[in-house]
């Protein structure tokens, strides 16, 4: 967890940077950090519920079936994150109007 709080607070001194740089604006970064809280907190939600079912997959199934259905829904909660990312960036201020 101590890691976890550690990799939070680099990325939020990282856009304070950028915000500093004028890169982004307060808005932008409040936006950027929230987005980041909330997705952390999904993935970890989302992959707690696969544990029941990867057990049960791996007792009937074997583990290298379980473990290729497990990186499928890996994949599947990559792209999703990706392109949620993708909307969430392009909807920044800066991204919409950017410096001259």
């Amino acid at each position: 967890m101590h890691d976890q709080q550690a990799q939070r607070q680099a990325w939020i001194d990282g856009l304070a940077q950028l915000r500093q740089q004028g890169a982004i604006d307060a808005d932008d970064e409040n936006t950027l950090i929230r987005h980041m809280d909330e997705r952390l907190e999904a993935v970890q939600l989302e992959l707690k519920a696969l544990v029941p079912e990867y057990e049960e997959r791996s007792e009937r199934d074997g583990r290298e079936a379980a473990d290729a259905w497990l990186g499928e829904r890996s994949r599947e909660m990559g792209e999703r994150e990706g392109a949620d990312a993708r909307r969430m960036v392009d909807s920044l201020t800066s991204v919409q109007t950017p410096a001259t």
